[in-house]
């Protein structure tokens, strides 16, 4: 394979938002509070500039419980103004429509909230993903926020079923690790010093790699522990460092801009 590299990766912080470690993994703690991060990631490459991920939605800055109902009242959240995705991809010097390609993780309601930042760029999802978040189960509808997606129905969206390497030159690789979802995807990252893999929601917390702990949400446990399984062995074969979104330590840790 081709040994391409991305220019420069920006992890740009969203919402920070508080909740137990036990609702993030299997055996987590229901006590232990945690602060969670919201991340989008923006990757320069030379075919185009690439998000993954585009976190909440702004509306929840001034009224969570009305854009998310209860599900907020569970969720405390810190968020400025001054942090929304548009302003964040401002401040390293580029303009939303600057964005070519969208990748979302997953359309959890974290995940999927700024899509309408974007709307002449190309989006790519897992297979199903779409269809699940218009119509999810019934005790997962929560996490999904319908008026995220219904004004990018005259979007460019792309369903992938498999893996893809997104410009041919192994720079950025788009995985799919289904399980949490029905397309849950990875990206890695190759760039000019450092591979990252963004694993979105494959995984939670550090804590729940080495006990391959999954979720309860999670729509199909046995298709997630394969995921994270994958996303091991490909930390391990090809010497990149495992992101996870959500864990707090990660973002405390690693630079939030690469090149």
């Amino acid at each position: 394979m081709a040994e391409g590299k991305a220019k420069k990766m920006w992890a740009l912080p969203g919402a920070q938002l508080t909740a137990p470690q036990s609702l993030l993994m299997h055996g987590g703690d229901a006590t232990l509070m945690l602060d969670l991060p919201c991340p989008s990631f923006l990757i320069e490459h030379p075919k185009g500039l690439v998000l993954f991920d585009t976190g909440c939605n702004p509306k929840i800055i001034d009224d969570a419980v009305g854009y998310w109902g209860d599900v907020a009242a569970h969720l405390p959240l810190k968020w400025s103004k001054s942090d929304t995705l548009d302003k964040q991809i401002q401040n390293v010097g580029y303009k939303t429509s600057d964005v070519k390609y969208v990748i979302l993780s997953h359309s959890h309601l974290d995940h999927s909230g700024g899509l309408t930042y974007f709307p002449h760029a190309t989006f790519l999802v897992g297979s199903r993903e779409l269809q699940y978040a218009y119509w999810p189960d019934p005790d997962r509808r929560w996490a999904f926020i319908l008026n995220d997606f219904l004004p990018t129905r005259n979007y460019k969206w792309v369903e992938l079923d498999g893996d893809l390497d997104l410009f041919g030159d192994g720079a950025l690789q788009f995985l799919l690790t289904p399980g949490h979802t029905p397309g849950e995807c990875s990206l890695l990252v190759n760039l000019p010093n450092r591979k990252f893999l963004l694993t979105g929601d494959t995984v939670h917390l550090r804590a729940a790699v080495n006990q391959e702990a999954t979720m309860g949400i999670d729509v199909d446990p046995f298709k997630s522990i394969h995921s994270l399984r994958r996303i091991k062995m490909i930390r391990d074969m090809q010497g990149a460092t495992m992101w996870i979104t959500h864990d707090p330590d990660d973002w405390k840790e690693y630079p939030h801009k690469v090149e």
